[in-house]
């Protein structure tokens, strides 16, 4: 069974921890804010058909930022030891 405990032990080594999670959905969030705050601003008239992909845009970034920041709350809710820790 060594070949088990060294799989689980690899396993866990490229767990990320909550701060790197959390991390990277801040970023996430970042990078979507930027971009949805660049297609708002953006004043140029595409005609109809690009105005309705633009909205399209919006929306699902509106949708993605709402995710994101849903899953940051939900795993600020998670006590520290009930995170997996790695056990080096």
């Amino acid at each position: 069974m060594d070949w088990v405990e060294m799989i689980l032990k690899k396993s866990c080594e490229k767990t990320l921890t909550k701060s790197e999670v959390l991390h990277s959905l801040f970023h996430m969030i970042e990078v979507n804010e930027n971009t949805l705050n660049q297609i708002q601003t953006d004043t140029r008239d595409f005609g109809p058909e690009l105005e309705e992909l633009k909205q399209t845009e919006i929306r699902d970034l509106e949708f993605h930022l709402k995710y994101y920041r849903s899953l940051v709350n939900y795993i600020n809710l998670i006590p520290e030891n009930k995170v997996i820790r790695n056990q080096s």
